[in-house]
């Protein structure tokens, strides 16, 4: 998944002053000492994801990526994986050295201002480790800044229920110390510690419940009472709610230069061309990736029921028919059928779909103003963190699992989300917790979920299906635009044009041309799903071998740690490997 660190506007304490020369005594006297310190950590543990690389609503990405190495050639063992290396631990040092070294005693602090900087760590902590637990399930838990002596180094592996346990007492101490002031919404603050907890909550009581083999499920209730707790704090508090109306509402969360006056904002990274801050959200439009035509089809049509690839004839949809009377969502996560990117600039032509990445390319997070867009890391538009509908979602799904969902619990969540796009409201009924993970999938598409989901609700064998693309009902020219001029071309091969022989020159030499085989008569990157090759859905030749397996649910522990710290315990299903 591609992520974008945050840079927040402060002095990297860290940069001043090397690690092993700190000292609590020179150094963490005051509350501000803290601040300075803790502030190196927003830009080493959280990253603002713009994309669902690696899970089954992207069809192909062209970037390196772990999950769709092991699907698609089981290319991934213990002895080629990454990771696990000191460049990464490292980064668990400096939390832990604060947390060490802290001494009341020799502080000019107040408690409260003390508890509170304590309790930014422990967030930092617990999502540190959590991250850990869902590559590997059971790691090493340190609490000590350790260094390259330290016979710990080499300590056992603790269990799952261990390193939970941790988190969990990390993140409670983070939602009862943290200051609750929102502020700016750039910082830690007790809600943003509130909706970390009832992720990480909701996620582990759903991976115990749904992966058995993990002999958890007697404790699944209790994590899912966590979660209920924690996002009923953040409901009561009145201090959030779901912004705006339609689809500009929603397109506002993603595409805003400010965010810090959103009442739907938890925590944001702020991007200012004045602050020297940006990202690279502009990729989003197809310059690494596609996205899938199971996400497509997951959006129900405006009156609220599902989609249907069928036109009444029989005939499968076409690009152009996709959007109409759909979820007002799909035209905020889709780039449409003539999407402009600079509507601004006269003349300007509408976008062109990638074929080679299916056709259905991301337009969630792309700076829609051109003032916006300035080149790489030079986009000034702000990303959310933590935002209201999560908590939302986190709410129904956990009373849904918990079996304790009423219509109430329903209008006062999932449904603001639906309602802000006009869609109608989800009543309760016994399908009600796939009508929740629907509405999870695309509400919160692109934002970095839908692997980790997949995985919690031992739904794998998705990932192992073969991504699909737009419809092509023949070769030939088609219009994708809408303006009634065919824009792109999809052939035989390219001595075969006789399907575009037709059209007028001009028109032939402003396609966009896409071929199954080159030349050579070698296969492209992209074929057809009908074994006659002249009609079908478009997939890709990376995908064709796709295959899940359950040992993907985890990552491996590379076999050289193995080696150095023998009371490892290798990732499940990874013990051979």
């Amino acid at each position: 998944m591609i992520s974008l660190l945050i840079f927040m506007s402060c002095e990297d304490f860290l940069d001043r002053v090397p690690m092993t020369e700190i000292t609590a005594k020179d150094y963490f006297k005051t509350a501000s000492d803290l601040e300075t310190y803790s502030n190196g950590f927003y830009q080493t543990f959280l990253s603002a994801p713009i994309d669902d690389v690696g899970s089954d609503n992207v069809s192909i990405s062209t970037n390196s990526n772990t999950m769709y190495t092991m699907l698609n050639s089981d290319g991934i063992s213990s002895s080629n994986i990454g990771g696990w290396d000191y460049d990464e631990w490292k980064k668990l040092r400096g939390i832990n050295y604060m947390l060490n070294n802290i001494h009341p005693e020799q502080m000019d602090i107040s408690e409260e201002d003390l508890n509170h900087y304590v309790g930014i760590a422990k967030f930092f902590r617990g999502n540190y480790y959590y991250n850990k637990v869902k590559d590997y399930s059971s790691v090493p838990f340190y609490n000590t800044a350790m260094d390259a002596t330290s016979e710990d180094l080499y300590k056992a592996s603790d269990p799952r229920t261990v390193v939970v346990d941790s988190v969990m007492r990390d993140l409670e101490f983070a939602t009862n110390y943290i200051k609750p002031a929102i502020g700016q919404r750039t910082r830690i603050n007790q809600y943003a510690a509130l909706a970390l907890l009832a992720r990480v909550s909701l996620h582990e009581a759903t991976f115990r419940k749904y992966h058995t083999n993990l002999g958890l499920t007697a404790s699944v209730n209790t994590y899912f009472d966590k979660a209920i707790e924690a996002c009923e704090r953040i409901i009561n508090s009145g201090q959030f709610e779901i912004t705006g109306s339609n689809a500009q509402g929603y397109r506002a969360l993603f595409c805003s230069s400010k965010l810090r006056d959103n009442k739907e904002i938890l925590l944001f990274v702020e991007c200012d061309q004045a602050m020297g801050k940006g990202n690279n959200s502009h990729t989003v439009l197809g310059e690494y990736w596609g996205l899938s035509r199971s996400l497509m089809e997951s959006y129900q049509m405006i009156d609220g029921t599902g989609f249907s690839p069928a036109n009444p004839d029989g005939s499968v949809k076409t690009y152009l028919e996709l959007f109409k009377d759909r979820d007002p969502r799909l035209a905020e996560t889709f780039a449409y059928p003539g999407f402009n990117i600079s509507p601004e600039i006269a003349g300007n032509a509408p976008y062109r779909p990638k074929i080679t990445y299916g056709g259905l390319i991301q337009l969630k997070f792309y700076p829609r103003e051109t003032s916006q867009r300035r080149g790489w890391n030079m986009n000034y538009t702000s990303l959310p963190l933590f935002r209201y509908a999560e908590v939302l979602l986190i709410y129904a799904e956990a009373k849904a699992e918990r079996g304790t969902l009423t219509q109430a619990d329903l209008d006062k969540s999932v449904n603001l989300i639906r309602n802000r796009v006009g869609m109608p409201k989800i009543i309760l009924s016994p399908d009600v917790l796939e009508d929740i993970r629907r509405e999870r999938r695309i509400e919160l598409a692109c934002e970095g979920f839908r692997l980790d989901d997949t995985k919690r609700w031992a739904k794998g064998e998705l990932l192992g299906q073969k991504p699909q693309g737009i419809y092509i009902h023949r070769f030939g020219a088609f219009d994708v635009t809408g303006d009634n001029i065919p824009d792109i071309a999809i052939l035989p091969d390219p001595n075969d044009l006789s399907s575009i022989s037709g059209l007028p020159e001009d028109v032939k030499a402003s396609l966009v041309k896409e071929y199954l085989k080159d030349g050579n008569g070698k296969e492209t990157s992209i074929y057809l799903s009908d074994a006659e090759g002249k009609t079908g859905y478009i997939e890709f030749q990376t995908s064709k071998n796709r295959k899940w397996d359950n040992k993907f649910y985890f990552i491996p522990i590379p076999k050289r740690q193995l080696q150095l710290n023998t009371n490892l315990v290798q990732s499940p299903g990874w013990e051979n490997n």
